[in-house]
């Protein structure tokens, strides 16, 4: 998943405009800004448990319960989303591996295709995506298939997909692609290169591998989990945006729970169940705390916020067959760190320790 980029569509009016940041990138992000009666994106945890411990992920660290959610309860999510606004983005991703259920994750996709929805994704890490898996989900609904891979040679891989497979990966990520050009329609085949310190080396011979063999080669920037990991963005406080993942996107846990942002993945610091309350109305609860992201309040945010690194992390860059040189421009326009300065223009840069505490929500579906 990524947060939206300049020209991508907006429900509503945008209440940031004509504000100067120091990044350009942010600037054009915090344009597309504004209220919203529905998220532009939902994503569902599927299941919450994961075969890979990856370096820039916070599941390793993850306290909360694990689980699969019900068909029940994705059939509530997707009628609604059917209803309210079709052409919704719905990813099947966030603190979890999808093809762990890969007859669940096919049976949803069919089920949103079924209602309506325009704009099904999956985010997959592709350990398990073996021939008999990959058919049926080519053929699903699914509109977009992204498969984070984030290294080129055996070792760099190792060091960040823990517990994976580079070959196993690469071959299932090639059997993929033969499937889809052999297709008159179908997916659009990203494969994601998640721009570190250990792996920035390889950028491009990553993408050129990758596009000889027809995918789209997706680069994005490293998140913080809500401030719990580090990262190497650094922008300077007086230049913060307004979040984009909190004014634009929607999260369900397994169990319905929905978090606050997506920066809150243990479910700390918000309580609503989607079993319980349509989508809307628990968008619209959070309304006051996405306001103050657009007031531009940030010390009356909760104290997460102020660790978050997230806001800062731009849109992903998609290459295409043809579009190589993009990754140098990309490189080009990367901000550098901001000094302090006497002006007062502290640094965002704090991580902060996980939380001890774990919450148990009602998972039970509502009595009939």
């Amino acid at each position: 998943m990524e947060i939206p980029g300049n020209g991508e569509r907006g429900r509503d009016l945008p209440s940031n405009a004509g504000v100067f940041m120091l990044d350009p990138q942010l600037e054009r992000i915090a344009r597309t800004l504004g209220p919203s009666r529905f998220p532009r994106k939902l994503a569902l945890e599927l299941c919450a448990d994961c075969n890979l411990a990856c370096s820039m992920c916070h599941h390793p660290e993850m306290r909360r319960p694990k689980g699969v959610m019900p068909f029940l309860l994705w059939k509530k999510c997707a009628d609604e989303v059917a209803r309210v606004d079709p052409d919704t983005e719905v990813w099947f991703s966030f603190c979890g591996e999808p093809l762990m259920e890969p007859d669940l994750l096919v049976a949803f996709l069919r089920y949103g295709r079924q209602v309506g929805l325009r704009s099904l994704n999956v985010n997959t890490n592709g350990q398990l995506l073996v021939p008999e898996v990959a058919g049926p989900l080519l053929t699903s609904g699914v509109g977009t298939i992204v498969i984070g891979i984030d290294g080129f040679s055996s070792p760099v891989y190792a060091s960040v997909r823990v517990n994976g497979d580079r070959d196993v990966v690469y071959r299932n990520v090639e059997h993929l692609l033969e499937l889809r050009r052999a297709m008159d329609d179908g997916p659009e085949i990203q494969v994601q290169f998640i721009e570190m310190d250990e792996n920035e080396h390889e950028m491009r011979a990553f993408a050129e591998y990758w596009l000889e063999r027809g995918a789209t080669v997706k680069v994005r920037n490293k998140l913080s989990w809500g401030g719990r990991l580090d990262t190497p963005a650094h922008q300077a406080a007086d230049d913060r945006i307004p979040c984009p993942w909190a004014l634009t996107m929607m999260h369900v846990f397994w169990d319905g729970r929905v978090p606050r942002c997506s920066g809150d993945v243990e479910g700390e610091d918000f309580q609503d169940n989607a079993w319980h309350a349509p989508l809307t109305e628990i968008w619209g609860r959070l309304a006051p705390y996405r306001q103050l992201h657009l007031d531009r309040r940030f010390d009356e945010l909760p104290d997460r916020c102020h660790d978050c690194r997230d806001w800062m992390s731009g849109a992903a860059e998609r290459v295409r067959d043809g579009q190589l040189d993009r990754l140098e421009r990309r490189r080009r326009k990367r901000p550098l760190p901001v000094p302090v300065s006497g002006a007062g223009r502290a640094l965002v840069s704090v991580k902060s320790p996980p939380s001890q505490i774990v919450r148990r929500a009602d998972v039970r579906p509502p009595a009939p």
